[in-house]
């Protein structure tokens, strides 16, 4: 399968901050991408370079073999994007903000109209159609940006901890989809900080570490109970391949 996302000496920089340090790696058609890392690695500030929410200091982002930046409209329609802040506008109900999504991107009114009436019933929105997305609890407003990043079909995901205060049938709902979105060839990049919900969802995978360095880029290895493994293969579970690689332990209590 070809490449779908190359990132060539990526860098982004706030002032004297670098937020990310020449990151290269690639992900090819019809992967489940988990981009993980520490908070504060720089793994938003990459999805925000990745999908044109903002452009990097230096180096280079090509998606479908295409040169990409922030003015790259036409790729733009061929992506999905549910950033860090989830760019809801608090003032307009679920369905007026699907519909307005579904319009965007180039949908008829009819087709809009369908799709955004299935999403909100499929993802249990439909009986709030009255309350503004403002009044939205979190759960229900990740829901909602997960929605409207799919609405249009995009051939490429780019999904910011999109798990994080959903319930469980709607996690489970959702990963369902993301399994049969990437089964249909399209793909999926996606950060979490659950390691465990990487391994089981994800097939492959890139580590990230303070400074936005990447440190692993690679397919998930199988999980056991174990955090080692036998000499050969040190580290058989996703959590302990980080933690080694990252050097990240915690102190213990004595009193708890």
């Amino acid at each position: 399968m070809p490449n779908v996302i190359e990132v060539i000496e990526l860098s982004k920089r706030y002032g004297n901050v670098t937020a990310i340090e020449s990151l290269t790696f690639s992900v090819r058609a019809g992967s489940l991408f988990g981009f993980l890392g520490s908070n504060g690695s720089g793994k938003s500030t990459t999805i925000a370079c990745l999908s044109g929410l903002t452009d990097p200091t230096s180096g280079i982002v090509r998606l479908f073999g295409k040169r990409f930046d922030s003015s790259s409209v036409e790729l733009k329609r061929r992506i999905g994007v549910m950033p860090e802040n989830l760019g809801l506008f608090d003032y307009l109900r679920a369905e007026e903000f699907l519909t307005f999504h579904g319009r965007m991107y180039g949908l008829g009114a009819a087709e809009t109209r369908r799709r955004v009436d299935e999403l909100l019933d499929a993802l249990d929105l439909a009986g709030e159609a009255d309350k503004p997305l403002g009044k939205f609890s979190s759960g229900m407003r990740k829901r909602v940006a997960f929605a409207a990043a799919i609405l249009h079909g995009p051939e490429l995901l780019f999904l910011d901890e999109p798990f994080e205060s959903v319930d469980p049938a709607g996690v489970a709902l959702m990963k369902s989809w993301l399994r049969r979105f990437t089964a249909l060839g399209r793909t999926v990049f996606l950060t979490t900080h659950v390691l465990d919900t990487a391994e089981k969802l994800c097939d492959h995978a890139a580590i990230i570490h303070k400074g936005g360095r990447l440190i692993w880029q690679g397919a998930i290895p199988p999980s056991t109970d174990d955090e080692r493994g036998p000499a050969d293969k040190p580290f058989t579970s996703l959590e302990g391949l980080f933690l080694s690689l990252t050097g990240e332990r915690y102190a213990s209590l004595d009193w708890l």
